[in-house]
């Protein structure tokens, strides 16, 4: 059964992580860049003209990475219910722990991928303008707390769904034991003898 904890666990831990590398890419694709000034030539920028895209890659992190909670509590709750109504094991533990786990890092690989596909091109659009000049900026993030937001949904949702579960007495293995516990007849109501 231990083993049987740990695949799953396993199993969950990456292939939640693995969604962050289509959400770095999607976060990449969809997020506008904005606009900063070069300072000097050794590649010091500062936000002017300042928009509100100076702010757009933090909010667009967060907002995917909320979406993706969302999902894979859901997701990661029915596949382990299936699980357990199929091997008759209690695998909540072992998918809420791959869960937390592998949505940490998902949101790391996401930010990672988002960043690092703009670095290039805005470290050479640096290099290449004059003090003065206005270039388009890289992603960043600037606010690292968003990194939190998908983990910290995933675990609320899956732990909403197991509340649920459990207020209801409909896990897999709560309806085998009331199956299988005997039935306990009402007591009648008997007419007293004269």
């Amino acid at each position: 059964m231990t083993r049987r904890r740990l695949v799953v666990g396993a199993a969950t831990l990456g292939s939640v992580a693995a969604l962050g590398i289509p959400l770095g890419l999607l976060w990449w694709l969809i997020t506008p860049r904005p606009s900063v000034t070069v300072i000097d030539g050794d590649g010091t920028t500062a936000p002017f003209p300042v928009s509100q895209t100076l702010f757009a890659s933090e909010g667009y992190f967060a907002v995917m990475m909320m979406c993706a909670g969302i999902l894979c509590g859901y997701g990661s709750y029915l596949v382990q219910y299936r699980l357990c109504a199929r091997e008759r094991v209690d695998l909540r533990l072992a998918c809420l722990l791959g869960l937390a786990a592998g949505s940490v890092l998902g949101s790391l690989v996401a930010w990672r991928i988002g960043v690092g596909l703009d670095a290039g091109a805005f470290a050479r659009a640096v290099a290449e303008a004059e003090p003065g000049d206005v270039v388009t900026a890289g992603l960043g993030l600037r606010a690292l707390s968003a990194l939190m937001l998908w983990p910290f949904v995933a675990v609320l949702q899956y732990g909403l769904f197991d509340a649920v579960s459990l207020w209801r007495r409909d896990l897999p293995h709560q309806r085998e034991q009331d199956a299988s516990a005997p039935a306990v007849d009402a007591p009648r109501n008997e007419p007293a003898a004269h």
